[in-house]
């Protein structure tokens, strides 16, 4: 591998303009010379060494990209497809942009904070946190914040955010199954209770409240266990009872949808012909399944993209006035939803 000196010395150049060139010191350098170390560069393949530029206190260039999640000893992060689209597409994004990615799963504040002190971080991104430790972060960590998703009011707002308008998606997926012709839908998503929703599983079974209400109507909430496990007994004793063709079931995300599907399949009831049924997010897994899954699609690579443009405006200027950004939802119909309208 190239060192500065065999740079310096395949261009004629000194060790120390070399390194002016590589590490942006070169407002000194003449243009003629940067491009010859900038073309050798290239020629010999150079590598930084990241590890001296830390040490020359020019930046560590690493975005840390942090996921709070309770279930993280419990669950396969990975299993749900949204996190494993939305941290590859970070990835990209945060490279594209000339970074370096450290990527944690954590389950909870205190956690993170500390993995976050022990970094020379550029910038962070944090998904999942729950609205109360918002102020936490803020006021523990120094550099630029970009929360996902997240939903804190008053001293928990978030001064960087990206997300998505989750009620609007699920008022609009609700009125979209009202003009098929269903007046019993079961939003279904994890706890324990759905007194315990919050973030966007709250969001989304308020759209669904809503746009049936406008209607006078009710919808029906169901809490599903956290954890894969015990999901064929609580669908045998829970959701097999209201199984019927003017049922539909609206699931918090498609992992939980396919989850539902499997299980249903094991005990005879195939969709939509049995029961029907919805999802959000419009990952893959939704477009693969059989049926395909009508889904409320969020586009990842759109919020990437707005992540990391707020992260680069906010380093750059170090200034974290409050700035927004929400990426629309949009309806993509499959084959799981029935139309009873004119049954």
């Amino acid at each position: 591998m190239a060192t500065i000196k065999d740079i310096a010395k395949y261009t004629g150049v000194s060790p120390t303009t070399v390194s002016n060139v590589i590490h942006g010191r070169d407002a000194k350098v003449s243009i003629e010379t940067k491009e010859k170390v900038n073309k050798a560069l290239k020629e010999l393949n150079y590598t930084a060494n990241m590890g001296g530029r830390l040490l020359a206190n020019h930046g560590s260039r690493i975005i840390g990209v942090i996921i709070q999640d309770t279930e993280a000893v419990n669950e396969a992060f990975f299993d749900n497809p949204y996190h494993g689209e939305l941290i590859q597409t970070l990835e990209a994004k945060i490279k594209e942009a000339g970074y370096f990615m450290m990527f944690h799963r954590v389950s909870d504040f205190e956690e993170g904070a500390k993995l976050a002190d022990m970094w020379n971080l550029e910038g962070l991104i944090v998904s999942g946190t729950s609205a109360n430790d918002i102020n936490k972060w803020q006021t523990r960590v120094s550099v630029p914040i970009v929360f996902i998703d997240s939903y804190g009011q008053g001293i928990n707002r978030p001064k960087l955010n990206v997300g998505i308008d989750d009620r609007a998606g699920a008022l609009n997926m609700t009125k979209y199954l009202l003009r098929k012709g269903y007046s019993d839908i079961v939003f279904i998503a994890k706890s324990d209770s759905p007194s315990d929703w919050k973030g966007l599983d709250l969001e989304r079974s308020l759209g669904v409240k809503e746009a049936m209400e406008e209607v006078n109507l009710l919808p029906k909430f169901v809490s599903i266990p956290t954890t894969y496990t015990n999901y064929g007994t609580f669908i045998k004793r829970f959701l097999l009872p209201i199984v019927r063709n003017e049922t539909v079931f609206f699931c918090s995300s498609d992992l939980l949808a396919i989850q539902v599907i499997s299980e249903l399949y094991k005990e005879g009831i195939t969709v939509p012909n049995d029961i029907s049924i919805v999802s959000f997010d419009g990952t893959a897994y939704s477009k693969y399944a059989t049926p395909q899954i009508t889904s409320m699609r969020q586009d990842v690579f759109e919020k990437a993209t707005a992540i990391m443009t707020l992260m680069v405006e906010n380093i750059e200027k170090n200034n974290q006035k409050e700035q927004s950004k929400e990426i629309k939802t949009v309806l993509v119909e499959g084959g799981s939803v029935k139309n009873i309208r004119n049954k």
